[in-house]
């Protein structure tokens, strides 16, 4: 038996295998592989998938079916979209397809727009607003509010249309955009944010994080105010695209001038509040579409983190305990948000103890500033490195992560760092530790409690780190040995 699922997407450009694994709320790639066998060029020449790239594409498609037949991967969701969806010749190669073993759905414009949208759904959730899913033949237009989506719709106007559609100048190809926006009646997004979806865009976030020095790797919720966007994509529209993120390929960083183009109208069309790059789209909506009402309902991130951290045998369970046990540290402003990136946050400084010693600080830079956390904004990302980087000892905010939140949340991602530090250092997380030992506040002192027969836990090593949070949090504190049959807290 096998957890991993896999979605096969026949794209107009590129033909993708995605297989996963993980948590069902927070799923892991374990392998992305694609093609580009542009199916959508010659459709959007003749009406036609040319001889040569369906033959591309069926090489592909034979590879992808024996390597997950050779995995055992049976849960496999195979979906074709507009260059398929558009083919007047599209039986046959569907018929092809299932020869392969392939069950292949074509999804229609709709289907395709509420895919994407519950993709950006699953990775922004209680969010409202609009998304944009730019593929190789078409553009989908879909606006939502939490999880409930409108149909949206569907504009041909993909990256292996644009090229021709740009070429009688940009006041022409402005007033197609429009008028194709008026034509589907297309009137929300006005002062709600902007998500936007697909290959070529998230290359021209990468672009945009590179020009503004953005300290982040992952193009995944990188947002862009509108002024800001347009001045980005201003040059870009015109061609001048010299130093692009070595990441992008070449194929990608010659569609840029034509995306770049497009979001520039739409971002002028829709007057967003704010646009958001999100990596999660269609592949993503579709394996979050089938999931039930209390899983949909889990926070992403605590799922991602909580697989992360048992990889290296940190317990969700555990990681609750000790945060119950630093709980005197709580400031008085803290919300569920904060709740769950405290216990984020410790269970990803337990998980670093796995490494070594000297490894840490540089690791908790790493998995804020590389690692992809879905449901975990920059200001999330920053105070979780910074209660792992504390958890080392280390009371200083790196120059990579000063831009990303403000100091208050610093330091309070440090006394949570700090917290999770003197936990381990006095129990070792020993679970009867935790119960006959106590940190409590009061208005001028923090103060650590233990029951017979902890108090042989104590040391200079202990002591040193429950002066270093009190004082950090601005008190004093003491260590008070209980008397026999006394109850901490």
């Amino acid at each position: 038996m096998t957890d991993q699922r896999a979605i096969i997407d026949i794209g107009s450009n590129t033909v993708r295998l995605v297989i996963y694994n993980g948590p069902p709320r927070a799923p892991i790639v374990l392998l992305n592989e694609k093609v580009t066998p542009r199916l959508g060029k010659d459709v959007a020449v003749d009406g036609r998938l040319s001889d040569n790239a369906m033959e591309l594409a069926l090489a592909a498609l034979s590879r992808f079916a024996l390597l997950l037949r050779m995995r055992e991967i049976s849960d496999i969701q195979t979906v074709a979209t507009a260059a398929v969806r558009d083919a007047s010749n599209r039986a046959e190669f569907l018929a092809a397809v299932e020869r392969l073993g392939l069950a292949p759905r074509v999804l229609s414009g709709e289907e395709e727009a509420q895919a994407s949208a519950m993709g950006v759904i699953a990775a922004f959730p209680g969010t409202k607003g609009v998304v944009g899913d730019l593929g190789g033949g078409s553009l989908e237009l879909l606006a939502f509010d939490g999880g409930n989506c409108d149909p949206g719709i569907t504009l041909p106007f993909g990256t292996l249309k644009l090229p021709a559609l740009r070429e009688d100048g940009a006041e022409r190809f402005a007033e197609r955009v429009r008028k194709g926006l008026k034509h589907a009646n297309w009137k929300a997004g006005a002062g709600l944010p902007l998500f936007i979806v697909g290959g070529s865009w998230r290359a021209l976030a990468l672009h945009c994080m590179q020009q503004t020095g953005w300290p982040l790797d992952d193009p995944h919720d990188f947002e862009l105010a509108p002024d800001e966007a347009l001045d980005l994509f201003a040059p870009l529209a015109l061609g001048e695209v010299d130093g692009t993120d070595p990441r992008i390929s070449s194929s990608r960083r010659a569609t840029l001038p034509d995306a770049a183009a497009l979001l520039g109208l739409l971002v002028d069309r829709l007057e967003p509040s704010r646009i958001v790059f999100s990596s999660w789209g269609l592949r993503e909506g579709l394996l979050y579409s089938r999931l039930d009402k209390k899983t949909r309902a889990q926070d992403p991130m605590l799922s991602g983190v909580a697989a992360f951290a048992a990889d290296a045998r940190v317990s969700f369970v555990t990681a609750e305990r000790v945060t119950r046990w630093t709980s005197a540290i709580s400031y008085e402003d803290d919300d569920q948000a904060n709740g769950n990136l405290r216990l984020a946050g410790t269970m990803l400084a337990l998980a670093s103890l796995r490494s070594e010693p000297n490894l840490r600080a540089d690791q908790a830079i790493a998995w804020a500033l590389r690692k992809r956390w879905i449901g975990l904004n920059a200001r999330g990302r920053a105070m979780l490195a910074m209660t792992v980087f504390a958890n080392t000892g280390h009371t200083d905010i790196p120059e990579a992560l000063a831009p990303l939140t403000s100091e208050s949340d610093f330091k309070q991602a440090i006394a949570w760092g700090l917290g999770v530090r003197l936990c381990q250092k006095l129990t070792g997380t020993a679970e009867q530790a935790l119960e006959q030992t106590a940190l409590i506040r009061d208005d001028t002192r923090l103060i650590l409690e233990l029951e017979e027969p902890m108090q042989a836990l104590t040391s200079n090593s202990v002591a040193k780190n429950l002066r270093n949070l009190a004082e950090w949090l601005g008190l004093e504190w003491s260590i008070d040995f209980l008397a026999k049959g006394q109850k901490v807290g």
